[in-house]
């Protein structure tokens, strides 16, 4: 597959690489992996995001952060998606077109013409690191950069659950190639907006314990995020720090926006989230999941997961 995935894009030549929608450091990293290999092939390539007023900028360090636009092109050859589980969130319309489906988690739908999805490996910065080796594809040092921010972001620095030596090794490669991991992190780290800390502050004082303090919940209302002068992605991966509580097995995080009440949830190595995630309709893993449900009253959200929770992941009468 990684042959056959290589060979379409060697044979396209107006390229467009997707990020999902409201993107994270995987998906990003992955898109600009790929634009200096594709570009350097002499391809010409576009980046592309549908919300691009979402972009996290922690990531602008990266070579080719400011070419990524929330237009597509009106002639391409082919579209490349990377680490998107479903086709509806890439923020386009379906089409006659050609698409390479590149992930990482069980959820994926397998929309693409040549689906490359490897459930088993902790980032899709993994996968586009498999199909360069696969493939011999010489890796220029500003890919190398993009790969391990991609391979980073998405273990939480190697922290959370499905970690393995591949992604270590991988790791040791890159920055064999020119990585500093210091540079990386302070810039990923070390560069935190204040509506991001004063965000952290309101959750450190006003989450709630549920069953035998096993469960740690917080909801973001929209007034909330307004107070503190903070957005959507201003909450990226707060939601850990509530598992970091002596006996936390699992956080619940709801963030309220105008269309939908966003629900994530994370889980030590015992309890699987994902079961949760499917019901609605949504992806992630056994240890990190998330979805949306239609705007209503948060309580009543909040209330429903618990009781899911409770009977399906919790196995609490």
């Amino acid at each position: 597959m990684y042959k056959e995935a290589w060979r379409k894009i060697k044979e396209a030549d107006r390229i467009v690489l997707l990020s999902h929608i409201y993107p994270d450091g995987d998906t990003i990293g992955s898109i600009l992996a790929l634009f200096w290999v594709l570009k350097n092939s002499g391809k010409r390539v576009t980046l592309f995001n549908a919300t691009k007023s979402e972009l996290p900028l922690e990531f602008k360090f990266l070579d080719g952060f400011s070419k990524i636009q929330d237009k597509l092109p009106n002639n391409f050859d082919l579209l490349i998606s990377c680490d998107c589980s479903s086709f509806d969130r890439l923020g386009i319309e379906g089409g006659d077109f050609e698409l390479v489906n590149i992930d990482h988690h069980k959820s994926n739908q397998k929309f693409g013409s040549i689906n490359l999805v490897e459930p088993n490996f902790s980032s899709t910065g993994l996968v586009i690191y498999r199909l360069f080796e696969e493939n011999r594809v010489k890796i220029p040092k500003n890919s190398a950069y993009a790969l391990y921010t991609s391979i980073v972001d998405d273990t939480g620095f190697f922290s959370y659950g499905g970690v393995d030596s591949f992604a270590f090794k991988t790791a040791s490669k890159l920055i064999d190639l020119g990585v500093s991991p210091e540079y990386i992190a302070r810039k990923i780290r070390g560069n935190e907006p204040l509506c991001r800390v004063r965000l952290r502050a309101y959750m450190l004082s006003s989450f709630d314990l549920r069953f035998d303090a096993s469960v740690a919940v917080i909801s973001f209302s929209k007034e909330v995020l307004k107070s503190v002068g903070a957005t959507r992605k201003d909450s990226k991966n707060i939601i850990h720090e509530l598992l970091n509580i002596a006996n936390v097995k699992i956080a619940v995080m709801l963030l309220e926006t105008d269309e939908y009440i966003k629900v994530s949830l994370r889980s030590d190595e015992n309890y699987d989230v994902s079961k949760i995630s499917e019901l609605y309709g949504g992806g992630g893993h056994k240890r990190a999941a998330g979805f949306e449900v239609a705007s209503k009253e948060m309580k009543d959200v909040e209330t429903e997961i618990l009781n899911l929770l409770s009977t399906k992941v919790l196995n609490v009468e």
